[in-house]
């Protein structure tokens, strides 16, 4: 059960639950981006309309946005993450365009939306918390002894509290 314990709260489940949140989000943005598009790529082939390039276009656009958020925290940025993650919030209700909505489906776009760019941001933060856990450079065997030094520290910590 321990290991299990651990792998929820490894950095490894972190990022790729922050990567799920990522790509829900990419979605949203490139639809927004595509919707005020002003150049427009496509073009006519054969009777069809190909719209492959203003679609790579917008994933590119909606991929760097979101990643944003992750490098400025990564980068000990946390206002910028901090707006990037109020303007994901928008861009999810323009998305779902909530202001046309019957009231119980306008209140379930704007929790969605919420949740969707709070788990950006806070799993952000939370990957960066994780991240700094192992200083650059370090081996793997240098971070068990660093795990393994900390949690020593909190039994120590806890004994001493009981002993007061």
């Amino acid at each position: 059960m321990k290991k299990i314990i651990d792998f929820l709260k490894s950095e490894t489940l972190v990022f790729l639950t922050l990567i799920f949140v990522l790509i829900a989000q990419i979605i949203h943005t490139m639809y927004i981006f595509d919707r005020i598009r002003v150049a427009d790529m496509s073009f006519n082939y054969g009777g069809l309309r190909i719209t492959a390039f203003n679609w790579a276009h917008a994933f590119i656009f909606a991929v760097s946005i979101e990643a944003a958020i992750l490098m400025f925290i990564l980068n000990g940025k946390r206002l910028p993450s901090k707006i990037y993650a109020v303007a994901s919030f928008a861009t999810n209700i323009l998305y779902y365009g909530t202001w046309k909505l019957p009231i119980p489906e306008m209140l379930a776009t704007v929790i969605a939306s919420s949740m969707l760019a709070g788990s950006i941001w806070f799993f952000s933060d939370l990957f960066a918390e994780k991240v700094d856990l192992l200083p650059y450079g370090q081996s793997q065997e240098e971070l068990k002894k660093f795990l393994a030094s900390q949690e020593l520290e909190e039994r120590n910590k806890v004994t001493f509290k009981k002993a007061l």
